[in-house]
């Protein structure tokens, strides 16, 4: 039988059996060549998704398999919600391919924020990791913004013959989305489903010699946040325009609520001198999340009624009851100042005067991690 495969995610295509990844109607296999598999046709058309039998496992052999066959690899991070696409798989690759790294919804960063000083902040995270990419590129999918600088900086890296890069990262990161951009039509399925990619897509980019790859979403091992909610519900904590930021000072015992989904309690800082404590400031922050997520200060014994009510209004029935049976764990952490505390797919806090003491919780495996400040010394 002639192989064809979906030019949406990738997948083998076949007549055989509706229920299985990859079918089409046997008229349309046998009479058309350029193919989407039932599965991709409804996510475009109908946005509608469903189920595939597919692993995380297969998604890292699958990129594993691209990988190898590379000249350069294309890792992109999600600048809002670094830390949640900065896995420690794909940081291996980075170790042992030539890259050039592609930076997300940069667009999305608050006006203050110089591209340089993201670039220097980007290269001394992955220095830390012993990491030297050729380049680094600012893009934002959704304006089509920094698309054509993709391109010339493969140019750049290989001036003469054939090349073949290789697109990864996380699930919903916006690999799909870059790759139609770079190609100048919408060719791969994208959607805000986790996972449309199934199988490794090559395609050629208009009049250059470079070959570009499409690889699955990998699978995080640690937790993002929005990864325990809904697709429709996750959406709502991922920044439509320029993030949300509101500064705070609070005193001991005060408890900071990341909407529903989270909070931490202000601990005393240990400080033996008393004239030094007497004097001593408030901590000072700022929270960064998306305008749908309500950030709200409040005493301890106000916040089981906060979370059992209609104050927050983004989880909601079955699914806030479904959220809240998850387990949730609380440790205490200080925050340095000019340190950010970041909660993995919902946000971070920026500590402007420290350092600050917390009591954190969070749902348990959700990644957290305290980190130089991305925004160093802005008041």
């Amino acid at each position: 039988m002639i192989s064809k495969k979906c030019t949406g995610c990738g997948i083998e295509l076949q007549f055989e059996d509706e229920k299985k990844e990859g079918y089409v109607p046997e008229e349309k296999f046998i009479m058309e060549g350029e193919l989407l598999c039932q599965r991709c046709f409804k996510i475009k058309n109908y946005g509608k998704n469903s189920v595939n039998n597919f692993k995380s496992e297969d998604y890292s052999k699958e990129v594993l398999n691209s990988v190898k066959k590379s000249d350069i690899i294309l890792p992109i991070f999600d600048i809002i919600d670094f830390e949640g696409s900065f896995t420690e798989e794909i940081l291996d690759y980075l170790r042992d391919y030539r890259s050039i790294v592609l930076v997300n919804k940069t667009d999305l960063l608050p006006g203050f924020v110089h591209p340089a000083e993201i670039a220097d902040w980007i290269k001394g995270r992955l220095a830390e990791e012993d990491i030297v990419p050729e380049n680094i590129a600012f893009i934002s999918a959704k304006n089509k913004y920094g698309i054509n600088g993709v391109i010339r900086k493969i140019k750049s890296v290989f001036p003469s013959g054939k090349v073949k890069a290789v697109v990864l990262g996380v699930s919903n990161v916006g690999k799909s989305s870059v790759i139609n951009l770079l190609l100048g039509k919408n060719k791969i399925t994208t959607s805000k489903y986790s996972g449309t990619t199934l199988k490794s897509i090559n395609n050629k980019i208009p009049d250059t010699n470079i070959t570009i790859t499409d690889t699955p979403g990998l699978i995080p091992k640690e937790k993002r946040l929005s990864d325990m909610i809904s697709v429709e519900t996750g959406l709502k904590l991922v920044p439509a325009g320029e993030i949300s930021r509101k500064t705070f000072k609070l005193g001991d015992g005060q408890i900071f609520m990341f909407d529903a989904f989270c909070r931490f309690k202000v601990k005393e800082n240990e400080i033996e001198d008393e004239t030094e404590r007497e004097n001593i400031y408030k901590p000072m922050f700022s929270a960064y999340s998306s305008k749908n997520v309500k950030f709200h200060v409040a005493k301890e014994e106000r916040v089981e009624d906060l979370l059992q009510g209609d104050f927050f209004e983004i989880l909601k029935g079955e699914e806030k009851k479904k959220y809240f049976e998850n387990k949730f764990v609380t440790f205490e952490t200080t925050v340095e100042e000019n340190e950010d505390l970041v909660i993995s797919g919902l946000g971070w806090i920026n500590v402007k005067r420290g350092p600050l003491t917390i009591e954190l919780t969070v749902p348990e495996g959700v990644k957290v991690i305290v980190r130089p400040s991305i925004f160093k010394g802005k008041k």
